[in-house]
């Protein structure tokens, strides 16, 4: 499969305030890196959105190490319409014929990609946790199966090999230097299709729980061994304290003490803080998958042989529960000292 033009193209997701979505800039770096495994191979990156000012943006995946960029713009495309978006990704990757085509596995990654991957007539493989290319040109995508229980290799055999990738399973690597970044701007009629769906009205996204988990700076995950739902209540108040978010194994889920919406591991989300700290989490390796990306990890457990404090930068040995209210102690003691000055 190897070429003189080897190209992995990846899919650039645009936000509401006009930068791209972390995972797209992660997956730029990741695709830069694998480049790196075949001689001539270019990293190329597809925006498809309205007419803006694009500096910024292109500064930012420049500094990734992108070799080329390919901007569709048009006010028609301002919001997602996974149709319109399809019609113009199609079109451009069939010109280009990139041997690699990824997504960022959100919302919006998981409608557009299996439309392209349809229009293109070739395979998809959703999900995935980590991506390796072969001095071959062969992607081997990683994803959970068996309900997380194992890790699948999956390659696809046709051309281009698709992949949607979960958000901070890749960091964002920047350049030292500037690259020369080739910069196209291309417009795509995405009105030839008459019977294209039309867009009515843009609602607000319903409230959520407030979780962030995947953008959190700290994050205090709960497991199996806090035991009951009040000593979940009071992780819940330290991290408020504390300024972290709130996560959770799929043991703690499982057992009912934790919602699935904040459970992080190989069937939950992946996050990468700057500081995680496990309560009671013993470290099985399909909860250790989500946390790889983490600066520092601060482990908790009363069991000394607990997976996790193979991963952990500090381990503390002693009661999850009895820990987490001594921080609290601490940080309300703190706090009123700050009040009385």
């Amino acid at each position: 499969m190897t070429a003189d033009n080897f190209k992995i193209a990846v899919f650039c997701e645009m936000m509401k305030n006009g930068y791209p979505n972390k995972v797209s800039l992660q997956l730029v770096s990741k695709a830069v890196s694998m480049a790196e495994n075949i001689d001539n191979a270019k990293v190329m990156v597809i925006i498809i959105g309205k007419r803006m000012f694009y500096d910024p943006v292109i500064n930012e995946i420049s500094s990734c190490g992108a070799d080329k960029i390919i901007i569709a713009n048009d006010d028609v495309l301002k919001e997602f319409s996974s149709e319109r978006y399809k019609i113009a990704l199609t079109e451009i990757l069939k010109r280009e014929k990139p041997e690699v085509v990824l997504f960022g596995a959100t919302v919006f990654g998981r409608e557009l990609a299996p439309l392209v991957a349809t229009a293109l007539k070739t395979g998809l493989t959703a999900d995935c946790t980590a991506l390796n290319i072969t001095k071959d040109g062969i992607l081997e995508a990683t994803r959970p199966t068996y309900d997380g229980k194992m890790k699948a290799v999956i390659v696809c055999k046709t051309l281009p090999q698709m992949a949607t990738v979960r958000p901070n399973v890749f960091k964002v690597s920047y350049k030292n230097s500037q690259k020369d970044t080739k910069v196209l701007f291309d417009w795509i009629d995405t009105n030839s299709d008459k019977n294209l769906p039309k867009l009515l009205e843009t609602l607000p996204f319903p409230k959520s729980s407030g979780n962030t988990l995947e953008n959190a700076k700290i994050i205090f995950a709960g497991g199996k061994g806090l035991k009951n739902s009040d000593n979940f209540k009071k992780l819940y108040e330290l991290a408020k304290l504390a300024g972290a978010e709130v996560g959770a194994s799929r043991g703690a889920v499982d057992a009912g003490l934790a919602p699935a919406d904040i459970q992080i591991g190989q069937t939950g989300k992946t996050v990468a803080p700057k500081l995680y700290i496990a309560f009671g989490i013993s470290g099985m390796a399909q909860h250790l998958a989500g946390i790889n990306s983490c600066d520092k990890i601060i482990a908790v457990n009363n069991d000394a042989e607990a997976p996790v404090f193979n991963v952990a930068n500090v381990g503390i040995i002693g009661d999850a529960a009895e820990i987490i209210e001594k921080m609290t102690d601490k940080l309300y003691k703190r706090l009123e000292i700050e009040n009385d000055r």
